[in-house]
C-alpha cells in the first residue's frame, strides 16, 4: 500500500496481488497466466466502482515489466519501473480516460503510437479506464490491432458497464468479472485501517460504513475518512451516521426506480428478503418516487 496521500482510498490502494481485497482468485489466475507465459493480448476487467479494476491493471503492468524479473517481483522496495507505474508516470504505460478521449481520432493516435517499441520496459501497455465510453467508430478502429498486436503491446480495459462494450471486443479479451467485496472482509479491512490511523470508531459505525458502501472498497474508505474527522468516540458514531444516512438518501433514492421492477407486493417482499438488496430500501418508501401502479403500497409497506 502506498503512503503518499492523506486520502485513505489512495493511501491504502493495493500495489501487488497479495494486497487485493476480495479478488484473490482473479489475482491468482492472472498471476498464473503470466507465470506460464500465456499472457493474452488484452484483459477486460469489469465490476462496480471501487472493486479494484484500475489497481489490478497497474499490478498487471508491474508484473509484466518488473526489472527484477517474474521470480523476484517487487514487494516493498520497488524497482524503477514498478515505482513509476505505481505513480502513473511510466513512459511505456499509458492510462487513458476513455470518457474524455472517446473519439476515433484519439484511437487512431493510440494505434499510430503503438507501432513504436517500448523505451525502457519489455511491454508497452495501454490501460483504458471506463472503456464503455468509446464511440462505435473508435472500437471498430481498434479491432485489427487488438486481434493481432505487436508482441510487445498489451491492452487492459476497465469498465463498470460491460453491456456497452461491443461483443467483438469482449471476444478478443480475457474477461474478469470483479465481485462486490464481502461484508465481513470489508469490515475487517477498514477496522485494521482505523487502528493504523489511530482512529476511534465503534464497530457499530464501521458496520454502517460497510453496509452503505455496498461492496465497494473505495466507497468504504471515503466514508471512513469522514468518520475519522471526529475527535471523540460519541461524535464518531453520531457524525458517521449523519454523514452516511445523508449520503444514502441522496444516492439511493433514485436507484430503487432505476434498478427494481416491482409490480406486486409479493415481488417487493421477495426483494426485501435478499440481504444484499437491503441498502436500497434503507429509508422509508415515501422517500422514493414509484413509477408503477403499486406506489401507494410501496410507500406504506417499506421502512
Amino acid at each position: 500500500m502506498t503512503n503518499n496521500s492523506t486520502v485513505l482510498a489512495l493511501k491504502y490502494r493495493p500495489v501487488n496481488f497479495d494486497q487485493l481485497i476480495g479478488q484473490e482468485l482473479i489475482g491468482e489466475t492472472i498471476y498464473n497466466s503470466i507465470k506460464l507465459n500465456k499472457v493474452p493480448n488484452a484483459y477486460l476487467l469489469t465490476g462496480i466502482r471501487g472493486t479494484g479494476k484500475t489497481s489490478i491493471a497497474r499490478i498487471i503492468a508491474k508484473v509484466l515489466n518488473c526489472k527484477n524479473g517474474f521470480e523476484n517481483l517487487c514487494k516493498d522496495n520497488f524497482c524503477e519501473n514498478c515505482e513509476a507505474i505505481t505513480n502513473s508516470n511510466h513512459i511505456d504505460i499509458f492510462e487513458l480516460d476513455a470518457a474524455s478521449q472517446s473519439s476515433v481520432e484519439n484511437t487512431r493516435e493510440l494505434i499510430e503510437f503503438s507501432r513504436y517499441a517500448p523505451t525502457s520496459s519489455k511491454y508497452k501497455i495501454y490501460i483504458l479506464d471506463e472503456c464503455h465510453m468509446l464511440s462505435k467508430q473508435a472500437w471498430a478502429s481498434l479491432l485489427k490491432t487488438l486481434e493481432e498486436p505487436p508482441e510487445y503491446l498489451k491492452f487492459i480495459f476497465a469498465t463498470t458497464e460491460i453491456r456497452k462494450v461491443p461483443i467483438t471486443i469482449v471476444s478478443r479479451c480475457q474477461r474478469f468479472d470483479l465481485s462486490r467485496i464481502k461484508s465481513d472482509q470489508l469490515f475487517q479491512f477498514i477496522k485494521k485501517i482505523t487502528e493504523k490511523e489511530k482512529g476511534r470508531v465503534t464497530d457499530e459505525a464501521l458496520k454502517l460504513i460497510v453496509k452503505l458502501s455496498e461492496g465497494s472498497v473505495r466507497d468504504a474508505l471515503s466514508l471512513l475518512d469522514r468518520g475519522l474527522l471526529s475527535s471523540t468516540m460519541p461524535r464518531v458514531v453520531t457524525n458517521a451516521k449523519i454523514a452516511l444516512i445523508d449520503r444514502e438518501i441522496e444516492i439511493k433514492k433514485t436507484e430503487i426506480d432505476a434498478n427494481i421492477q416491482i409490480k406486486t407486493p409479493d415481488q417487493m417482499q421477495g426483494f426485501l428478503d435478499q440481504d444484499d438488496q437491503l441498502p436500497y430500501v434503507y429509508g422509508k418508501g415515501n422517500q422514493y418516487k414509484a413509477n408503477n401502479a403499486n406506489a401507494a403500497w410501496l410507500a406504506s409497506n417499506v421502512g
